[in-house]
């Protein structure tokens, strides 16, 4: 009798606030791709991207590095250009379209209708446009694309749809990429005539990219699913600082590594005659790769943290009395090395074993994330 009382004293206090959430129905994603089906397209990758994006850099680090001949840069450099992009975009649509089918809730999988002849006419008319306006267009570039995938969705018989504009991007892109950039590059090098290192200018520009991160992020879960309108409902401020926190912790890591590492290298003056062999070469080089093995060994864990959060505040409107919320619920310790161990086993195997670990660390993601359909009364 008496749990009879306290639980009619909540529902009253919950109907004085005009909302009661009767109850919840929470169900998980499934992710059923393997890594045998993905195989064809991981080893076009490699040899039809990887390869001629390897390429393409060395040629541009010898243009750099000589002087320009009066023909202007070699065309190999446009050839190599030209490749990565089409295999580029090739790679991103069988991925796309692979990963999407491989999505079940409910015991239903998603499904798609791409088109490749629509999609290399989105992409074509995309970069042309993008040429012609010296980058004006890309905002509404990457609207079209996005939209396209998200458009081409269905689940339970009913597609999804894309609601963000161009518009709105071409604004976020100008608040938080060009206006910031060429401020700073005035500020820095024509204002004050800096002789700053380039990797504080690095460290500047990562850091102008948080509010991007989000913002973009934000703008891309704009999405309508029948009468339901799924969007991001993080707040600017939380939310910036939740990836300003993880990019920071990030970049301590990265100092802390190359202090030690210089620490218990001026012990061994071997290691430092090869950064005095080659001065401009050796030195930069060492920094770049412990940077990069520091981001490396921290970067499953911030893309876990990150993901639950925006995944808890990501929500639909009310219809009829229902609500759908989402969340992940996986562990972050046990997700870091679960993740981790997909990543060794990928090096050990000089990448051979990268589409097993794909669909492995997906699925271990996806299989954790969940739906939960809240029912409510609003009066």
């Amino acid at each position: 009798m008496l749990t009879y009382c306290c639980l009619l004293k909540t529902l009253l206090l919950l109907q004085s606030f005009n909302i009661l959430c009767i109850f919840k129905v929470k169900s998980n994603l499934n992710f059923t791709l393997t890594g045998n089906r993905l195989l064809p397209i991981w080893i076009a990758f490699i040899f039809f991207f990887m390869l001629p994006i390897h390429l393409l850099l060395e040629q541009i680090t010898e243009v750099n590095s000589s002087d320009i001949s009066a023909d202007g840069p070699s065309k190999i450099i446009f050839l190599y250009l030209a490749v990565v992009l089409t295999m580029g975009f090739v790679f991103v649509f069988f991925l796309a379209k692979l990963g999407i089918q491989s999505i079940e809730f409910k015991g239903m999988k998603l499904a798609c209708d791409y088109s490749w002849d629509r999609f290399v006419k989105i992409i074509i008319l995309g970069l042309v446009f993008s040429f012609i306006t010296f980058g004006i267009y890309v905002p509404w570039f990457i609207k079209n694309i996005h939209r396209y995938f998200v458009g081409h969705s269905i689940y339970n018989n009913h597609r999804f749809s894309f609601i963000g504009t161009g518009s709105r991007l071409f604004l976020i892109m100008s608040l938080t990429i060009f206006i910031p950039f060429l401020v700073v590059g005035i500020v820095l090098f024509s204002i004050l005539d800096s002789e700053i290192d380039l990797w504080i200018y690095q460290l500047i520009v990562m850091f102008s990219l948080i509010p991007n991160l989000y913002l973009t992020f934000k703008w891309m879960v704009d999405i309508r699913y029948k009468d339901y309108l799924i969007s991001s409902k993080t707040r600017f401020f939380p939310a910036v600082g939740k990836i300003a926190v993880e990019l920071l912790l990030a970049v301590i890591l990265v100092f802390i590594l190359v202090f030690i590492f210089r620490f218990f290298a001026s012990f061994f003056k071997d290691i430092w005659s090869i950064t005095e062999f080659f001065p401009a070469i050796g030195k930069n080089a060492i920094d770049s790769v412990l940077a990069a093995i520091t981001f490396g060994i921290y970067f499953p864990m911030a893309f876990i943290r990150l993901y639950r959060y925006f995944a808890e505040h990501t929500r639909s409107n009310v219809v009829d009395g229902k609500q759908i919320t989402m969340g992940y619920g996986g562990d972050l310790r046990s997700d870091f090395i679960f993740i981790w161990g997909q990543i060794l086993l990928t090096v050990v195997t000089f990448g051979i074993y990268g589409p097993w670990a794909f669909t492995k660390v997906s699925e271990r993601v996806v299989s954790q994330t969940f739906v939960t359909t809240d029912f409510v009364s609003v009066d």
